[in-house]
């Protein structure tokens, strides 16, 4: 009630009010409803307070002081829309000399933010911030608004503002938390950990800043706030999820796998237990165990889309592309893939008849998946009109030319035109019936401009077997830290009789000074400027080694012989244990023995190497 304060009494002094007589006489002059009605407000009673308000604004329309009161009284009583409609009015009828202003725009802000009109909420909120800089109630509600509009890098910027003039822990978590969810994890982190040193018993506060040192990867310390928070709150299944989380990226998964057995005996349904427990199965290669522990999950979660994402790794693990393409199909409710799908309202295709219709494809992953589904455009559009295809702006030039008649690229941030289906380029397969039997594995099917890679075999000479590499990929991929490694490390394959050209277009800072050194290799990746410029210097190689990136596709697709080097838990497409591929007839396949264990795999990968240039 503190924001009536201004506005119960003309130039701010209460009217006096007498208590009505008993017998008729003339209704109360304007100021005696104001009195009235502050009287019934203070005491609680916010029917009589909007009698009097009512009467008060019939009496004196233009009273803009009464309407705000009754705009308050409104708000309190949970009628936000005529609420709404006062706080309005009054700020249209407010004089210059009325000192209400900010405070009208604040309830005003209040009332559209309880109907859900957070942007108008938000202007209401800037404007009582404008009038009054140090209007701390209306930087709280602003805050909110802003997270509400899921703008939380500007909610960060207004929970800072509301740190300096309300210092306290709760607000400074607010700020740590849209930090957080506005990408800024680092500062997240430090913001709470200000707030853990002043307030060390705060569990949410150590809840929080664990989430924030799990997203900036800073896991030792994550896993350190766990087990501060647990010492807070106890061993309860959530948290015990939580301390699973670190122990997996520091690869311990027996502990990992006890910390979730022990959340699963205390909550024998917890579903964030039996989800990470699907996937630590996985990255510990148990995967049958895996798909065993999730198809029981799933009986008690039948609609969870992270659980059938799980059960769709491990099944095509294990090679069984049927039931994995169906489960792989839950993939866009999942965690994993959020805000990746593309909303469109034509509907998916799932295998009607296409003849004399339109289908649009669209890739949604990486650069690797949409070289490796690229085989099936051909067959799709052997049954349509047409195909019109979107794929990422860099394999455009390489993927042009070898497109059926009917079938076109649209151009990046272009309109679609009218088509009759949709569908994910790795949906595809599942709409075929895709198995490992009938997976078209003919290669090539993609091809380097001959012009091109003539120049780059005149470039490169024949004295030596020229091996392209390539030891990293995209820094950003989730799982960039089992797939790469240092180029030091990778350098260990080296023979004699070798020329050694890079393939992959960006270096790591750290890899420089150790490329210069290495006199037996070039650094020809720096002159790519798009799949095609790459797919022509591959072409002229001779051999590629790469990790597990989009250079071991690139290669597959051209049929040129490519050495792939596998961390010990592979991507799905990989399988368990072969050493070929049936995606790539001219790959082989080298995996880590153990996990990290790149030793053996370069050991070997020499070995082969030094014979094959020998024999050359």
């Amino acid at each position: 009630m503190g924001w009536l304060r201004d506005v119960f009494g003309r130039g701010g002094q209460p009217a006096v009010a007498t208590r009505p007589s008993p017998s008729p006489s003339p209704p109360p002059a304007t100021p005696a409803w104001r009195t009235l009605g502050n009287q019934a407000l203070a005491a609680g009673d916010l029917a009589e307070a909007r009698r009097c308000y009512e009467q008060g604004v019939l009496a004196e329309p233009g009273d803009a002081a009464l309407r705000m009161n009754l705009g308050y009284v409104l708000l309190e009583q949970g009628q936000f829309a005529g609420a709404a409609e006062r706080l309005a009015q009054a700020l249209a009828l407010r004089r210059p000399q009325d000192g209400f202003a900010h405070e009208a725009h604040f309830l005003l802000g209040r009332a559209q933010a309880a109907l859900g009109q957070n942007e108008d909420a938000l202007r209401s909120f800037e404007a009582a911030t404008l009038l009054k800089p140090d209007f701390v109630e209306a930087f709280d509600e602003g805050t909110r608004a802003l997270h509400q509009l899921e703008r939380h890098a500007e909610a960060a910027q207004w929970a800072r503002r509301l740190c300096d003039l309300r210092p306290d822990p709760f607000t400074r978590m607010v700020l740590g938390n849209e930090l957080l969810l506005a990408g800024q994890s680092g500062d997240a982190a430090a913001v709470l950990a200000e707030v853990r040193a002043a307030d060390p018993g705060n569990l949410e506060a150590a809840v929080l800043h664990y989430r924030a040192l799990i997203k900036a990867g800073r896991v030792e310390e994550a896993l350190a706030a766990v087990d501060r928070a647990l010492e807070l709150g106890g061993r309860t299944a959530p948290l015990l999820v939580m301390r699973s989380v670190p122990l997996e990226r520091l690869a311990r998964f027996d502990e990992g796998l006890a910390c979730l057995d022990e959340a699963l005996a205390l909550e024998p349904h917890q579903r964030d237990a039996l989800v990470n427990r699907g996937s630590m199965l996985l990255q510990t290669l148990r995967v049958a165990e895996s798909v065993a522990a999730v198809e029981e999950a799933l009986r008690t979660y039948p609609d969870d889309a992270d659980l059938h994402w799980t059960l769709s790794i491990g099944l095509m693990l294990l090679g069984d592309y049927r039931r994995g393409w169906a489960e792989g199909e839950w993939r866009m409710r999942s965690v994993a893939f959020r805000n990746k799908a593309l909303q469109l309202s034509q509907p998916q295709w799932q295998g009607e008849d296409l003849a004399g219709r339109t289908l649009f494809v669209h890739t949604e992953q990486g650069f690797g998946d949409a070289i490796q589904f690229l085989r099936f455009v051909p067959q799709v559009a052997a049954r349509a009109k047409e195909v019109l295809l979107l794929i990422p702006p860099g394999l455009e030039p390489l993927v042009a030319g070898v497109l059926p008649a009917n079938c076109r690229i649209l151009p990046q941030r272009s309109l679609l035109p009218p088509i009759d289906f949709h569908c994910p380029l790795m949906s595809v397969p599942a709409v075929l019936g895709c198995t490992l039997e009938n997976l078209p594995a003919q290669v090539p099917y993609l091809f380097a401009e001959e012009g091109k890679v003539q120049a780059w075999r005149a470039r490169l000479g024949t004295d030596r077997l020229n091996v392209g590499i390539a030891w990293s990929g995209n820094a950003r991929h989730v799982n960039d830290h089992n797939r790469s490694m240092a180029l030091a490390t990778f350098r260990s394959l080296q023979a004699q009789g070798c020329r050694f050209v890079t393939v992959q277009p960006e270096l790591r800072e750290a890899d420089r000074a150790e490329l210069a050194a290495w006199a037996e290799a070039v650094d020809h990746g720096r002159e790519l400027r798009n799949f095609a410029d790459t797919a022509a210097l591959v072409q002229a190689l001779d051999l590629v080694i790469t990790v597990d990136t989009s250079i071991a596709h690139l290669a597959g697709a051209l049929g040129k012989p490519v050495w792939i080097l596998l961390p010990w838990v592979p991507d799905w497409r990989w399988m368990l244990e072969r050493s070929d591929s049936p995606w790539y007839p001219s790959a082989r396949l080298h995996r880590q023995p153990a996990a990290g264990e790149w030793g053996p795999v370069l050991a070997q990968v020499h070995r082969d190497l030094a014979q094959l240039a020998q024999g050359r």
